[in-house]
């Protein structure tokens, strides 16, 4: 099943954590999600092109562990949101240690 970028979004909103695109602000407090479109691709057929598929990034940030993730998995199951394998990169900021736990999830533009 193929999900909208207005369901994702409303998925995303569910969990009560703050969401934001492309980049949190400074003071922003952890956990929060950011997402991006880092793609977008076609369905074709017959020569001509009848979805497009944007493709975005979902970042989890959090200065716990990845029980914290549960929050979000939790969402996109719920919401029937296919998401690939979350993956994480632990850095540091303000002598906290901040991991961004990201996947990506591809959506269909204008459908169901």
């Amino acid at each position: 099943m193929s999900s909208s970028f207005e369901e994702l979004q409303k998925a995303l909103e569910s969990t009560g954590l703050s969401v934001h695109r492309d980049k949190a602000a400074k003071d922003t407090h952890y956990p929060y999600i950011v997402y991006s479109n880092v793609s977008k691709g076609k369905k074709m057929a017959s020569s001509k092109i009848h979805r497009r598929l944007p493709y975005y990034q979902i970042s989890f940030y959090t200065t716990g562990t990845e029980q914290d993730l549960k929050t979000l998995e939790t969402a996109l199951e719920t919401a029937g949101i296919i998401y690939s394998d979350f993956v994480g990169i632990q850095g540091d900021e303000n002598d906290d240690t901040v991991t961004n736990y990201y996947t990506y999830v591809r959506c269909i533009e204008n459908g169901q």
